[in-house]
């Protein structure tokens, strides 16, 4: 079964895409499957709402431990079944928090083990200087997953207003890279992603 991780920097909408691209594809009871550092694994019941409530928050390191999903997407005339793995922040540097820094090796772990890559960038805010601002960190991911191929850029946060402008500047940047743009929050581009990870599952 294909392995498929969301990443990025912490805030950037990973856990929200996560649910409600779930939710996308037909689920509304899911399992929940939580893995910590030390490779304990915890399996938790959840309808889709109920687990919006309790996953999704603006403080930043939110999400720690790995969680992932069993989800089935159309391919051909049949349909395939695949892991979709959400992570905790990464960030550049060595965080104070060893919690953070548990979570962020745990995350690298998963990046290395995963056939397919989103990496999750907030065009809102990369000219600005906050927690999800686009820094090193980003462009090492983009570096490995263009090495690793089954790669692609979720270009996320295109409901507001600076999306545009960040979209932009992410095409200039990264012009060897699928860039998908995307909202979390209100369903943007789920259609393009489900195809993407339908061509490479």
């Amino acid at each position: 079964m294909s392995n498929c991780i969301l990443l990025g920097k912490p805030n950037v909408g990973k856990t929200s895409f996560f649910l409600n691209f779930a939710e996308f594809l037909g689920i509304n009871r899911c399992t929940l499957e939580f893995m910590d550092f030390e490779g304990n694994a915890v399996a938790k019941h959840y309808s889709v709402n109920v687990a919006k409530n309790y996953l999704i928050s603006a403080s930043p390191f939110k999400t720690k431990d790995v969680c992932k999903i069993k989800l089935s997407i159309p391919v051909y005339k049949g349909r395939s079944d695949f892991l979709l793995h959400d992570t905790g922040g990464l960030m550049d540097g060595i965080h104070k928090d060893e919690n953070v820094r548990k979570s962020m090796a745990e995350t690298l772990k998963y990046l290395y083990l995963s056939n397919i890559v989103l990496h999750m960038i907030d065009t809102s805010t990369i000219f600005t200087n906050q927690i999800s601002t686009m820094s090193e960190i980003d462009y090492q991911i983009n570096k490995y997953g263009n090495s690793k191929g089954c790669y692609c850029i979720l270009a996320n946060k295109m409901d507001l207003s600076e999306g545009e402008k960040g979209l932009a500047f992410l095409k200039n940047k990264f012009r060897n890279t699928y860039i998908l743009p995307i909202s979390a929050l209100k369903g943007m581009g789920f259609g393009e992603v489900k195809q993407f990870v339908a061509r490479n599952i």
